[in-house]
């Protein structure tokens, strides 16, 4: 992943009116196919079906959306407010909101207590069920000393279990697991009964007090070909910006991981990446950005905005198996919520 920048802005066409509009999307573009000025949103998932949820807010209510090939029409939640989103099938979604989680099981939804940390990642893979909570955020107006954190559980029949990890993991995909220990980038493997580290080329070390991390991964299911996004920082001055930094990105396949440090577009502490079904990733690394790998480049481009509206992204899925992807954000101002699409 990561070895080549190119600029080419995604330019698309689409139709934007007061309340909710629908468009269709050209194909190899991102296309706006839904926005509503009621709304936010905040997590996706795609079935291995085709079937797209979007959790929200209207006008601060909860939000449930459900479509894809169709229009997005607002389906019965849960009954609170939905942050994370995961799917395994048509009848297998989980919902995660503050204190309780449920399932869809395809009539109705299955709601359970949820007593545990802030969950910050969820993920449906094969038959396991994992949640990555109360996990930190590196602040590029930080202190130096920072430390990752985070909590990694799995579902075990009813029971939800801590599971040991060699590193401090802020993303999952497939078997791997991407981090940091103690303040350096890190990857780690799931063996069907426990994780283990993977080993990753030395980071350049080009400045006192460096650190870095990896905020998450994608795996192509055909190829098993690795793609990873983080970061490096090091402290630079004080005030607003007290840390600087650049991106760092890890390709490759176990055994043959190559990483590279380039100094665009900085810390991104929330990179998100996913599959594209064709071998390579899209990757968010900013809040309207977005990095397409491929086998042989790398794209950079910016999602499109409606006219007159300002939306960032906080959410990015994929649908298993196929060049399918989905993205949902909202307005800084909280309301103008959109969804995206690729390839659909």
């Amino acid at each position: 992943m990561g070895l080549w920048f190119r600029g080419t802005a995604a330019v698309v066409a689409f139709v934007v009116a007061s309340g909710p509009a629908h468009a269709a999307a050209p194909t190899g573009q991102w296309s706006v196919v839904h926005t509503d000025r009621r709304d936010s949103y905040d997590a996706v998932t795609v079935t291995p079906g085709g079937a797209v949820w979007v959790a929200g807010t209207r006008l601060s209510e909860p939000l449930l959306l459900k479509g894809g090939r169709s229009a997005f029409k607002r389906v019965t939640g849960p009954g609170f407010r939905v942050k994370r989103l995961t799917s395994a099938s048509d009848t297998r979604v989980w919902a995660f909101g503050a204190s309780r989680y449920a399932r869809w099981d395809g009539r109705r939804w299955q709601v359970k207590r949820w007593s545990y940390g802030r969950v910050d990642g969820a993920y449906a893979i094969g038959q396991n069920l994992w949640v990555i909570e109360n996990a930190n955020v590196f602040p590029s107006a930080g202190k130096a000393g920072w430390k990752a954190r985070s909590t990694l559980r799995r579902l075990a029949g009813s029971a939800w279990r801590k599971v040991r990890t060699p590193i401090v993991v802020k993303g999952l995909d497939g078997k791997w697991a991407a981090g940091s220990v103690r303040g350096t980038a890190a990857l780690a493997r799931w063996n069907g009964t426990a994780w283990r580290a993977v080993a990753l080329p030395a980071i350049p070390s080009a400045h006192p007090g460096q650190i870095s991390e990896l905020t998450d991964v994608a795996v192509d299911g055909e190829t098993a070909r690795v793609m990873a996004v983080g970061w490096v920082a090091w402290p630079c001055g004080t005030g607003k910006r007290s840390f600087c930094g650049e991106t760092l990105l890890v390709s490759g396949y176990l055994g043959s991981l190559k990483l590279e440090v380039r100094a665009g577009p900085g810390i991104q502490p929330r990179a998100q990446a996913e599959p594209d079904g064709r071998g390579g990733a899209w990757v968010v690394y900013g809040a309207k950005e977005f990095l397409h790998i491929g086998p042989g480049s790398v794209e950079q481009g910016a999602f499109p905005a409606p006219p007159n509206q300002s939306a960032s992204v906080r959410d990015l899925a994929n649908q298993l198996g196929s060049g399918n992807a989905w993205a949902v954000g909202t307005a800084p101002s909280g309301r103008g919520g959109v969804i995206w699409s690729h390839g659909r």
